[in-house]
């Protein structure tokens, strides 16, 4: 195939947007994001949804979350996750799940962006029973902050927040930074990137250097339905991992 073929398929999918592909990414996108890569955004579910969210990444680890919005501007959830589920060798789960709470303070307008408060206790990637913590930490308690713009090219989302995890040793933990931002491309994808401080991590055993930049690409399947490629530490700044790696994401969201 060459590789003007190559560029029309390319075109093909992100052109591609049937009415029925709407899910949380892209121009024609009904549902708000939650994530930008790892840290929480001011986005919640409506009132009465549900969202089914599964993370798959190295080593063979595989991570579901459940969460709801019983009532308005509220999101309650509980996750789990292990590694070595796929593949071989002993899986390692990570005991004790994790809690998602959050509550939108304040609704986005016209000047001010939305914010949310919120407690996050699933971190990513393995978990060291030894050590008690995610290769990346929880968010913990955080509140996050989201503007959405429309331009010219599409609409742009900025995100960023303050948390603090349980993670960290009582003398090493600290409050947290994160930036991100989310962009449209066509009706159906959406490019995201987010830059975690990681300021509370002083574990070389982990961190060679502070600071991950994550990013992702979200396509809308269908109603309800995103699928989340993502490449992570692209900064390399963890020492367990010897370059950046992927991980594969899918999301359902519906009513109950």
């Amino acid at each position: 195939m060459n590789l003007n073929k190559y560029i029309y398929i390319i075109m093909i999918l992100l052109t591609y947007s049937p009415t029925f592909s709407q899910g949380s990414a892209g121009e024609k996108a009904i549902y708000e994001t939650r994530f930008i890569v790892d840290m929480p955004t001011a986005g919640v579910l409506e009132k009465g949804n549900f969202a089914i969210y599964t993370n798959a990444f190295y080593p063979g680890g595989i991570m579901l979350q459940l969460d709801a919005s019983p009532f308005s501007d509220f999101l309650m959830g509980i996750s789990y996750s292990g590694t070595n589920i796929i593949g071989f060798g002993a899986v390692n789960w990570q005991g004790i799940p994790g809690v998602h709470l959050r509550y939108r303070i304040i609704d986005e307008t016209l000047n001010l962006p939305a914010f949310v408060l919120g407690i996050n206790t699933q971190g990513r990637g393995d978990f060291s029973s030894s050590e008690k913590r995610f290769q990346t930490f929880s968010p913990g308690v955080f509140i996050s902050a989201s503007k959405n713009y429309s331009w010219a090219l599409g609409s742009v989302a900025f995100h960023g927040g303050i948390n603090y995890s349980f993670e960290p040793s009582k003398n090493e933990n600290f409050p947290n930074l994160y930036l991100g931002i989310e962009h449209s491309i066509g009706k159906s994808f959406a490019l995201n990137f987010e830059f975690n401080a990681t300021l509370n991590d002083e574990n070389k055993k982990y961190m060679s250097n502070k600071g991950l930049i994550n990013a992702s690409l979200r396509w809308s399947l269908a109603k309800g339905i995103t699928l989340d490629f993502q490449a992570r530490d692209l900064l390399e700044n963890m020492t367990m991992n010897k370059a950046f790696n992927r991980a594969v994401c899918l999301e359902y969201i519906s009513r109950f």
